[in-house]
């Protein structure tokens, strides 16, 4: 008789965004499908620096893990992509020596922020051997075999992974949109369609959310109308990963005859990804300027220069005490968890007192309702399949979109799910 393979979800679920971890068994074969950090669960019980986990019991505890007993004999780790909430928790893994697998770019953002970032006393990065895939690649691991899709998001080196086991076929979609300037060779749902999955595992960020659907190209638009009316220095407040919407900030900064000026967590990435082919990146001291260098300059003439910072970050900003009449543009998320939006209603504040204007212009890095509605219609034929929502603040409203054309199965952190 068959053994069905067997799938377990300790992060991504429950009404969270982000923090997935997804555990594979085929027989003796087993893989984690992302591993992340869930932000809002690690701020409910730790804060940085002031009352940090001590050690990895801590962490299980409070289910930002699963007990280490339960990863034990990981035969693999595949990584999507390199935003925190699918990687996160990659240095609390067994020392097992644990292959991880993600793409060239995906490696090189992970590795630049491993090395730079400070280190809790728990965490070990020497066990990890990582090994870089490319789109279309293949990876098989005894019963299993995982094929790396290039798909768009608002990081480069992005995938969805197609996991073929005993059972059949698995879509696991990760982050992704369609309307980004990024357009993958390969629709990785018509693959699936092709493949005849027997399950897809699907973020649903969007879903239930008030959405502003602009593209890169209307982030563009609304930024030239704008910034051309700033008379003094411009702040463009950015995730230092999104290389995207920094090329469209250098096409904003270009038309209004401005200087674009990083500082250092944009400056990070940029250097860690220079020389990716057909990445396209702007290069430090060339492209763009790094703070440290012209801050003096920027000071003096702030209305030559739009200045790129990230996470709300207070200090660059009043350090600079740019002149009224500057614009502060927030191209990220909205703040949503109460610490994030503490920092951010503490930077408003900051900018109000010294007269500067503020303005939200952003296209998600996450698909929007009607397009995970298109993609997800064309595995409609697939009757039988089992669709599971993850990546979402609203697992039943993802449930009552797509109820009538598939079996939609909110999975419950710990559950064991069979394909």
């Amino acid at each position: 008789m068959l053994e069905l393979v067997k799938l377990f979800f300790y992060g991504g679920v429950g009404g969270v965004i982000g923090g997935n971890q997804i555990l594979l068994e085929d027989g003796s074969t087993r893989i984690l499908l992302d591993y992340g950090l869930n932000y809002s669960l690690w701020r409910d019980y730790f804060e940085y620096v002031f009352a940090e986990p001590g050690n990895v019991k801590e962490l299980e505890m409070v289910e930002l893990i699963p007990h280490i007993e339960v990863l034990k004999g990981l035969d693999a780790c595949f990584i999507t992509h390199p935003h925190g909430d699918h990687y996160g928790m990659i240095t609390t893994l067994p020392d097992e020596n644990v292959q991880i697998y993600t793409g060239e770019v995906s490696h090189r953002i992970i590795d630049s922020k491993l090395k730079t970032r400070r280190k809790r006393k728990f965490e070990k990065v020497e066990h990890l051997e990582f090994k870089t895939v490319h789109s279309g690649y293949r990876v098989s691991i005894d019963s299993i075999t995982v094929e790396f899709q290039a798909v768009d998001h608002s990081i480069p080196g992005s995938y969805s992974l197609i996991v073929e086991t005993s059972s059949g076929s698995i879509l696991y979609v990760g982050d992704f949109r369609t309307h980004g300037v990024f357009k993958p060779k390969t629709d990785v749902f018509k693959l699936a369609l092709n493949r005849q999955v027997e399950a897809v595992i699907c973020e649903g960020t969007n879903i239930g959310q008030l959405s502003s659907p602009l593209s890169e190209k209307d982030v563009e638009n609304s930024m030239v109308r704008i910034l051309s009316e700033c008379n003094s220095l411009a702040i463009v407040d950015m995730s230092p990963g999104d290389v995207d919407r920094l090329r469209t900030v250098c096409k904003v900064a270009s038309t209004l005859n401005r200087s674009i000026v990083v500082t250092k967590r944009h400056k990070a990435v940029l250097e860690a990804l220079l020389g990716v082919e057909d990445l396209n990146v702007p290069e430090v001291g060339r492209d763009v300027l790094n703070y440290e260098d012209v801050d003096e300059k920027l000071r003096r003439k702030p209305s030559e220069y739009v200045l790129c910072t990230s996470f709300y970050n207070l200090r660059e900003v009043v350090d600079l005490s740019p002149p009224p009449g500057s614009v502060y543009v927030l191209s990220s998320s909205e703040p949503f968890e109460e610490e994030t939006f503490i920092a951010f209603k503490r930077l408003q504040n900051w900018l109000n007192l010294l007269g500067a204007e503020a303005y939200h212009i952003h296209s998600s890095g996450h698909a929007y309702p009607w397009e995970l509605r298109r993609s997800l219609m064309t595995l409609r034929e697939l009757t039988d399949l089992k669709l599971f929502p993850v990546h979402t603040e609203y697992p039943e409203a993802f449930k009552s979109m797509f109820k009538n054309f598939f079996n939609v199965i909110i999975p419950i952190r710990g559950a064991c799910y069979t394909i």
